[in-house]
């Protein structure tokens, strides 16, 4: 078998870098579009049914996941887990993430399940190891109805 001529190589490593520019713009089309994050790529403003009516209890939620908007002025939105205790829902977020900075500046946020956005308020209720069953090296925050 011959050794492929420096011709075939070019052609070759210039559709590969053809194909991956399309791959990243296929995708940043659809996280701009989606109306939130795609896995681990932040998104934008959360699209979706909006509901009103505060929810007292959150243990019907079943998702692995929520979508959480930060930063009503200028949506940002990420998709991450979470934690339902006794009907309350909560998100422990790490140091160095932007939608944790964004919420401790503005505890307005809204999640999504599905197709329902839900708007709330996070609300610090354990610091790095006070909570027991979270991460020691987690902040806590409940997530309940915003009191506007």
């Amino acid at each position: 078998m011959k050794a492929p001529t420096e011709a075939q190589l070019t052609t070759v490593l210039k559709a590969a870098g053809a194909g991956l520019a399309i791959s990243v713009a296929l995708l940043l089309a659809l996280t701009l579009t989606r109306g939130g994050p795609f896995y681990a790529i932040p998104g934008v403003a959360l699209s979706g049914t909006l509901i009103e009516d505060p929810v007292t209890d959150w243990s019907f939620v079943t998702d692995q996941n929520l979508d959480l908007e930060t930063r009503p002025d200028d949506p940002y939105s990420v998709e991450l887990n979470y934690v339902v205790r006794n009907g309350e829902l909560f998100i422990d977020p790490a140091e160095g993430r932007a939608w944790f900075d964004h919420i401790r500046v503005d505890p307005r946020v809204r999640v999504r399940f599905g197709d329902q956005i839900y708007p709330l308020q996070a609300v610090l209720v354990g610091r790095p190891g006070e909570l027991e069953g979270f991460p020691a090296d987690r902040f806590v925050y409940r997530l309940h109805p915003r009191s506007e």
